[in-house]
């Protein structure tokens, strides 16, 4: 009798705790896509003091607007390179921010030499509203801004993304004709920062969790999200630029291998040691600009534009 009362026990125990699973991953999957498609907008104000406009650190740059093919408008700058050219790159930001962080870490170095335009994607800073795909949609942000670039008559273009950027970046570039892309900080594949940002926020079971809320977020944006390690094999012939901070732990090195991976050549890759997420322009200074530079003087400078293709159906 006793055990039969232990058995019965341990049943209900089993069928609570799988009860408590199946609430919990539910919760995952419906806040959690809501999270990545709708997450918290960001003010677009400088933080601690920080330059607010490109005129506050001396530079020129004109106030921009352009739309995209489904209808949305984009805000950015266009800042004038320091020399004589007409090579210009497009410098793309992280997830759920906006251009301004990336102000003044990445624009004076990169103006010296070409004529740089910072925009915010959909959803994001000042930019229309509108879900965020993690790619998917932000693909048509990058076309709109090379088209823009090339109706003011500058090219060739090379795109440089950090983090989310870096990812759309790779995805992007395949149908443009773009001459280079560097990405610094990005994920082959969308469920990794996904379940990293989930354990570092300790939620458990974090692997499923992360694939529940992306499939679920699929169904909110309409659209499959995908994936950069689909894309980069494409890239080429377009040159390739992967950069990895070593301590990442959001993004892992393994991440950058893997793209490196399937890249196809001309390809570089670019170790950081001691670099957390999208921090290898921080610890490397001199040397990551030095390496980022000569990248693009080879592959930028002069480069003639490929071919637009076709994105397929």
């Amino acid at each position: 009798m006793a055990r039969r009362r232990r058995r019965g026990l341990a049943g209900w125990v089993g069928l609570l705790l799988g009860g408590a699973t199946l609430a919990y991953l539910g919760w995952v999957t419906v806040e959690g896509s809501r999270r990545i498609v709708r997450p918290a907008r960001r003010p677009f104000t400088p933080v601690d003091g920080e330059p607010g406009t490109p005129a506050d650190l001396g530079l020129a740059y004109e106030d921009v607007r352009f739309a995209t093919e489904d209808g949305v408008t984009l805000t950015g700058w266009l800042m004038p390179a320091g020399r004589e050219t007409k090579a210009a790159v497009i410098l793309l930001h992280g997830y759920s921010w906006h251009r301004l962080p990336w102000l003044v870490a990445f624009v004076p170095w990169l103006q010296r030499r070409y004529h740089v335009l910072q925009f915010d994607f959909r959803g994001h800073g000042l930019s229309d509203d509108a879900l965020i795909t993690l790619g998917t949609h932000e693909q048509r942000d990058v076309a709109a801004a090379v088209r823009f670039l090339q109706e003011r008559g500058l090219g060739p273009i090379a795109l440089m993304g950090i983090s989310m950027g870096g990812s759309v970046a790779i995805m992007a570039a395949p149908d443009l004709p773009v001459a280079a892309v560097v990405a610094d900080a990005a994920y082959a594949e969308l469920h990794h920062p996904v379940r990293n940002r989930m354990r570092e926020n300790g939620f458990p079971m974090a692997e499923l969790g992360s694939r529940l809320a992306l499939a679920a977020a699929n169904l909110r944006a309409g659209a499959r999200l995908r994936s950069p390690i689909d894309r980069v094999g494409q890239v080429s012939p377009r040159a390739l630029l992967l950069i990895s901070p070593e301590e990442d732990q959001l993004v892992s090195a393994t991440q950058a291998q893997r793209l490196f991976d399937a890249a196809q050549e001309p390809k570089e890759l670019y170790s950081v040691s001691g670099a957390g997420h999208a921090d290898a322009h921080s610890v490397g200074r001199e040397a990551y600009e030095r390496r980022v530079l000569e990248f693009l003087e080879r592959h930028l400078d002069g480069a003639e534009l490929h071919p637009h293709v076709e994105p397929p159906l």
